[in-house]
């Protein structure tokens, strides 16, 4: 009698439509994964509520309850999938979970250009996984410390990899294979089999940014940035999670803004552009993910001038997001 092989099971805690969208890419056919999202994160209830169930890969589940304290000692997973490995919530599931026990295969999916960040703690030897700019509390400062330092030790043990569309540079790839991490690719495959996107106006398309809502940049050197591309013509503009509504109403007073609020990832909706299509973007990672959905579409990033930070983020920060012409290594 044929001996049964039971299937991998794994589950996946994301907090933003790209991390749910990553986990996806991420899913393996044989694997029975959960997909445990946080509804409460910013945008993310707006994204579950279009998003259709049907668009799921077969042995996929989805609920809404992120990664709640105590969900790990309830199931055993034999892979989890993080979309950011700096959130609080995640960090206290891992620790309750696996303070005296052996931790699981770990996937950092990508988390925005700020994956970079995550990626240049890891290979560091020491440091608590924290995003930029963000000040915790000392107990959570530990917390962050010890998560950051189990997953190193996974990485030596060859248990630890990063699932990524993102150009990697050489010098961070290197770094993190030296720590015995491992790095695996993806195009956006299942996503670009989904009957998404849709009709298309002739404006030119341009992707909102967060570093201004963010405090990262002076918004009114953004304002004059869009009043360069407007003068230019009509644009249709695709707000950034993070905006604010009062932005965006000054924005939208403007007859040549046509404002898109989209529940779907900027990635969905225009994956079907034209060919000759222009998109505008800052450095983003939607600009670095529709380059590689849609290579016949041209996309000009503007590099951000050195005049226009606030001095609230460190230099490492400048220098990634501002690093568009990076080639993927694709010896992984």
């Amino acid at each position: 009698m044929a001996k049964k092989t039971s299937k991998r099971t794994a589950i996946a805690f994301v907090e933003s439509p790209l991390q749910f969208l990553s986990a996806l890419e991420a899913h393996e056919p044989d694997e029975e994964l959960l997909i445990r999202a946080r509804a409460n994160a910013k945008g993310m209830t707006s994204f579950l509520d279009a998003f259709d169930p049907a668009w799921l890969p077969e042995r996929v589940r989805l609920d809404r309850e992120g990664a709640k304290p105590g969900i790990l000692r309830k199931v055993s997973p034999q892979r989890i999938y993080v979309g950011d490995a700096c959130s609080g919530q995640v960090h206290k599931a891992l620790s309750m979970a696996y303070l005296e026990r052996r931790m699981p295969e770990i996937v950092v999916l990508d988390d925005g250009l700020a994956t970079y960040s995550t990626i240049e703690t890891l290979t560091a030897k020491r440091g608590p996984l924290v995003r930029p700019r963000q000040k915790l509390k000392p107990s959570r400062e530990v917390m962050a410390a010890y998560v950051a330092d189990r997953l190193r030790g996974l990485a030596n043990a060859g248990r630890l990899r990063w699932h990524t569309a993102l150009p990697v540079p050489k010098s961070l790839r290197n770094a993190f294979l030296r720590t015995g991490g491992q790095i695996t690719r993806h195009r956006f495959e299942h996503l670009q089999s989904l009957p998404t996107g849709g009709s298309h106006s002739r404006d030119t398309p341009v992707i909102g940014s967060s570093l201004a809502a963010d405090g990262l940049i002076r918004e009114a050197d953004y304002l004059g940035w869009l009043q360069g591309i407007i003068s230019d013509g009509p644009i249709t503009y695709y707000p950034h999670r993070r905006e604010t509504d009062e932005f965006l109403a000054a924005l939208g007073r403007d007859e040549r803004v046509r404002i898109k609020h989209v529940g779907l990832p900027i990635e969905l909706r225009l994956i079907n552009l034209p060919a000759d299509s222009v998109i505008r973007s800052l450095p983003s990672t939607a600009a670095v993910s529709l380059a590689v959905l849609n290579p016949d579409v041209r996309i000009e990033v503007t590099e951000v001038p050195a005049e226009w930070w606030t001095g609230a983020s460190p230099d490492s920060l400048r220098t990634s997001l501002n690093a568009q012409t990076v080639t993927g290594d694709d010896e992984t």
